[in-house]
């Protein structure tokens, strides 16, 4: 059993911890490694961290020499600085998002050190090959444990019209509530974190669901989860979401901008139920082409391999 080691600085739930944690599980899946993990001393402990049953190490400990090093985000800095420039064992970094190859992100010099990279998207991989990554970079999409959510609803027992999903975005989606109050009777509105369930739950009784990213996303799972439990979905562009939200398809993918976010949901709710059904149907499709078990057996492909990718530092 070969070890990973992972690191987490746990301060609230959030979608770049989730894969992580996904990750962490496919590892635990692999029969043939073991993965372990430390946490920072200000990580928190309630019912949304999903580790808390790993808040002590296994009975043998943490190994001090691992066999891969497994670090997303920040996580490098964990790392002794003169390890992070030759690495005495194979690093795999996950990159989540296409900031990380801007250069005035604080990630961004992380990019020269050695590691086998693996993007969440095409477009987060363009980026990091393009920034000049030291090392393999694939990509690997976001999967999504289907089973694990909601049913879809019929929509004759979606009791709200329209919910807007503005954590990332409360002035836009302020401003977009404003201006379409007429136009939709039964409006949700969320603009603060809640339970996940309950995150997931309300999706599911929209016949509409209006996502609102951040400009730049590195995949934005949420609008795939809007597509797995049949709510129509509008997600604006934000880089990472281009290969698999497909306007006029499978959602509404307008510019990130109000006038034409509002146009979109306009069209959204005045569509014919004909046309509703095929756009939801395609969307499912396309949410199910996202599995998480694919994702699983794409990373363990890749552990298998990590031998031989990591020959090119050598």
């Amino acid at each position: 059993m070969r070890s990973v080691l992972f690191y987490r600085d746990f301060r609230r739930f959030t979608g770049g911890h989730l894969k992580v944690w996904d990750y962490f599980i496919h590892v635990l899946s692999s029969g043939d490694h073991r993965p372990y993990i430390q946490f920072s001393k200000d990580t928190v402990w309630d019912r949304t961290n999903p580790w808390l049953a790993y808040r002590r190490p296994a009975p043998e400990g943490v190994p001090a020499r691992p066999d891969v090093r497994f670090v997303a985000g920040g996580d490098w800095e964990t790392i002794d600085v003169r390890e992070r420039e030759a690495p005495p064992q194979p690093v795999v970094n996950l990159i989540q998002h296409v900031r990380h190859a801007s250069p005035d992100d604080r990630r961004y010099p992380y990019l020269r050190h050695p590691a086998v990279r693996i993007c969440v998207s095409a477009e987060v991989a363009e980026v990091v090959r393009q920034a000049g990554a030291n090392g393999p970079v694939l990509t690997i999409p976001n999967g999504l444990d289907l089973a694990a959510l909601p049913s879809m609803l019929d929509p004759l027992k979606m009791d709200k019209e329209l919910f807007i999903v503005a954590m990332k975005q409360r002035k836009l989606g302020g401003e977009l509530l404003r201006r379409l109050k007429g136009s939709a009777r039964r409006i949700d509105f969320l603009d603060r974190p809640v339970p996940r369930a309950e995150f997931l739950q309300r999706i599911q009784r929209a016949r509409v669901t209006l996502f609102l990213p951040d400009p730049s996303e590195g995949f934005y799972l949420p609008a795939i989860e809007g597509m797995a439990l049949g709510s129509l979905v509008i997600c604006p562009d934000c880089v990472g979401n281009r290969t698999f939200c497909a306007p006029g398809s499978n959602c509404f993918r307008p510019e990130h901008e109000v006038s034409a976010i509002e146009a979109a949901v306009r069209s959204a709710l005045a569509l014919a139920p004909a046309e509703v059904t095929r756009m939801r149907d395609e969307a499912r499709r396309t949410a199910e082409s996202h599995s998480l078990l694919e994702e699983r057996r794409a990373f363990q492909a890749v552990l298998a391999q990590l031998p031989e990718l990591w020959k090119v530092f050598a």
